[in-house]
């Protein structure tokens, strides 16, 4: 809690002793009973300032506890409980304010008895103050949840331009389109034309899905492996016996959600620093799973390691992108870890959050 909130709070009881206090003389002079000003707000500021603590107290459980569609059930009760507790707390400092004003102490006895009695009187008013307090606070709360969505939003949006942009740069790259037509063209010329067309289609479907996923924040996994599927087809027909391609995930896993370009650029590094780094045979595997509610994806590749030269020069923009976007889209709630020695391959692993609702994927 902030020591704005606290300032606010104290303001606002220091304000309302004093209105109370004054419409107090002001009310017993009118009536004939002339009132010191001075005294009538003395009163009331005892009767007011106890209650900045009890404030402070709801403030904070609203922040611990708060009252949501999803948490509601479990918190709702323990907000009713807190009233009395509230009302104990500022009602005990009530009367010791008025014992301080009489210079007399009766003991704690006395004091815990009266403070439970006044707390029982003026339960109703604690309610009120409780409920002011939770109110108001929710409320600030989604206010600031609402503008750092927003933020987040409009970061993860701007991310995912520079990850389309990124994409479809990769694809139409002139070394890439070359070793594809370069591909086709011997598959033509060796009476493969069935296979050409397939790539040909493949490269059509590559394109077409990039541009519909990274319209949206939030895609099923299914539709990012496919993708990635489409892709590895290509690069399979160029490699041919050299590339060794597997996808495997649970349906429970496709069917949630993932940020668009999440796995694609992973694809794409596997096969460009991993199998193209080798002189035999090599091996890229795509698996993703559900483990303890998190969805787990992997990309490996039995290449030469990320410490080994790669003939294929990359920026490194790939990985860091997708760091990035996962740690505005998902915060502490992901994981990501690369492992990578000589001779061993790279293997990339992401944990998120598993949903299936894309209004709950990021900041939910």
């Amino acid at each position: 809690m902030g020591v704005g909130v606290v300032l606010l709070v104290s303001l606002a009881w220091l304000l309302i002793g004093v209105v109370l206090g004054s419409q107090s003389a002001l009310g017993m002079t009118m009536q004939g009973t002339p009132v010191a000003l001075a005294g009538a707000v003395r009163t009331s500021l005892v009767n007011s300032l106890p209650w900045i603590p009890a404030t402070l107290l709801a403030i904070a459980l609203a922040r611990r506890l708060p009252v949501t569609r999803a948490t509601w059930r479990r918190t709702l009760p323990l907000h009713l409980l807190a009233v009395p507790v509230v009302a104990f707390i500022a009602n005990v400092g009530v009367v010791l304010g008025f014992w301080w004003m009489g210079g007399v102490f009766q003991g704690l006895g006395a004091l815990l008895q009266q403070g439970a009695f006044w707390a029982t009187m003026r339960i109703h008013l604690a309610l009120l103050v409780y409920l002011v307090a939770v109110v108001l606070t929710q409320g600030w709360l989604y206010v600031q949840r609402t503008r750092a969505r927003e933020l987040g939003v409009a970061r993860l949006e701007s991310q995912l331009a520079r990850a389309r942009f990124q994409a479809l740069n990769e694809q139409i790259r002139p070394h890439f389109l070359f070793n594809t037509l370069h591909a086709i063209g011997q598959m033509w010329r060796s009476g493969r034309a069935d296979e050409a067309e397939e790539v040909l289609d493949h490269l059509g479907s590559l394109f077409q899905r990039v541009r519909s996923s990274t319209d949206r924040l939030a895609i099923p996994l299914a539709e990012e492996l496919s993708m990635v599927e489409e892709y590895l087809a290509i690069e399979r027909a160029r490699f041919r016996d050299r590339l060794e391609a597997r996808v495997c995930a649970t349906p429970e896993a496709r069917s949630c959600v993932v940020p668009p370009l999440l796995l694609q650029p992973l694809v794409e590094n596997a096969v460009r620093h991993g199998v193209s780094a080798k002189a035999g045979p090599g091996r890229v595997s795509v698996t993703a799973a559900l483990e303890d509610r998190r969805l787990i994806l992997i990309v490996s590749d039995d290449g030469p390691g990320m410490a080994a030269a790669s003939p294929s020069a990359g920026s490194g923009t790939g990985l860091a992108n997708t760091r990035e976007r996962l740690r505005h889209a998902f915060g502490d709630e992901h994981d990501f870890a690369i492992e990578s020695a000589p001779g061993a391959g790279t293997t990339v692993r992401i944990g998120l959050p598993a949903t299936t609702d894309p209004d709950e994927a990021f900041w939910g």
